[in-house]
């Protein structure tokens, strides 16, 4: 093993274990090594963002403008632009790489993708449909032209693609929301067997852990253990959430007692929302419900003052979920809705399609729905924080 695959999987290693300093000295180290790797400069990047650096792609800038013929490193670097709300600063690197280099593969899809979360919708969609001209057969600019379009409110002729995208990969997440969203402006009757709120989304009420007394003893010992993990001071800046922060290690490897109970608990709910799915052919939230359902992986979420998720599905995961530990006394007010839970909006505008079921959180609530509907959350107003754990199911089958 090389000593620059040591410093990563080192720094991994550290990052689980919440000793960021060290870790960060590892990336540091990878980066020196080789500065053209895009995976160290992102996870050296992401790491000094979420420490509250506010210079924490100055490796990456370097190497950018050091290696200008590079197009990994500077859509890399566009990319993390992006992320961090820069969309003047990625627009320009990556006109500016398109000019020099040409429409190398990529390159003007990322442009869209800035172009559609700046609002600039038909020149998004311009870029988008050139870039899936010059590579056809690639679903990644198919993708970036049938979000655009469904923001523009054309979903007739986002269908076509969608239905092709879904033939040639029936269970990909991503496809299933486009669908749905689709359905819903054409009022096609798709909508409501893939968002079926009233049979998808579950709210259970967990029961004590059998070393616990009640629920509000086990959200007290959860509290105590997770704020341990919250270590850092803002959230990753490739995640949904915004205002908070967001543990780094799987919580499925913790050791920790309460967490290994909140784990175990939350078995029951899986079992019974399993159970009352079935396992169908015909559709493809319960054709999944087949073998052994484990985690995927699992985290914890604490949304500080204006803190909320931006809308997304979870493309890796089957079931997803929402477990409240502690919750601000604003999300008692029914009117007002603040830190509550949405489902049906996608992640950018689309006309006609806003929050179409919203659900409240109560500290012991465990919410369980697919990983393919769209999801996020309105934002919390106060100083007191929203404590919560999450995780994906899937099953091997």
């Amino acid at each position: 093993m090389s000593e620059f695959d040591r410093s990563l999987r080192r720094s991994n290693e550290l990052l689980q274990r919440q000793q960021f300093e060290q870790a960060e000295r590892e990336l540091e180290r990878a980066v020196a090594l080789r500065p053209s790797d895009t995976a160290a400069q992102l996870g050296l990047a992401k790491l000094r963002y979420m420490r509250g650096d506010p210079s924490f792609a100055r490796d990456l800038a370097r190497a950018a403008a050091r290696n200008r013929n590079d197009t990994n490193l500077q859509m890399q670097f566009a990319e993390v632009l992006r992320m961090t709300g820069d969309l003047a600063g990625a627009e320009l690197l990556l006109r500016d790489l398109i000019a020099r280099a040409g429409t190398s593969a990529g390159l003007r899809a990322s442009l869209a993708v800035v172009l559609h979360e700046a609002g600039r919708l038909r020149e998004a969609l311009t870029e988008a449909l050139a870039e899936m001209s010059d590579r056809p057969g690639d679903p990644m600019p198919v993708e970036t032209v049938t979000a655009i379009l469904l923001s523009l409110g054309r979903a007739d002729e986002a269908m076509p693609m969608i239905r092709a995208e879904r033939e040639r990969a029936p269970l990909d997440q991503v496809w299933i929301a486009h669908e749905a969203t689709a359905a819903r402006l054409a009022d096609d009757p798709a909508y409501a067997e893939l968002y079926d709120y009233d049979r998808f989304v579950r709210a259970f009420d967990i029961e004590a852990p059998p070393d616990f007394g009640s629920v509000a003893e086990l959200n007290a010992e959860l509290e105590k253990s997770l704020s341990e993990r919250h270590g850092l001071k803002r959230p990753p800046f490739n995640q949904s959430m915004r205002f908070g922060t967001q543990t780094t290690g799987n919580l499925v490897a913790d050791t920790d007692p309460a967490i290994r109970a909140a784990l175990t608990a939350f078995l029951k709910p899986i079992a019974d929302y399993r159970a009352r799915l079935g396992n169908a052919d015909d559709h493809p939230l319960s054709v999944r419900n087949r073998g052994e359902a484990h985690y995927a992986g699992c985290w914890s979420v604490r949304l500080k003052a204006r803190g909320f998720h931006v809308n997304h599905i979870h493309s890796e995961g089957w079931l997803s979920s929402a477990y409240y530990v502690s919750v601000p006394a604003e999300t008692a007010d029914a009117a007002k809705q603040s830190g509550w839970l949405k489902f049906g909006e996608p992640a950018q505008p689309v006309p006609g399609a806003g929050p179409a079921r919203t659900v409240q959180p109560l500290p012991g609530r465990l919410v369980l729905f697919p990983s393919y509907m769209w999801h996020g959350t309105t934002a919390i107003h106060g100083t007191e924080p929203r404590l919560t754990m999450a995780f994906d199911v899937v099953t091997r089958q």
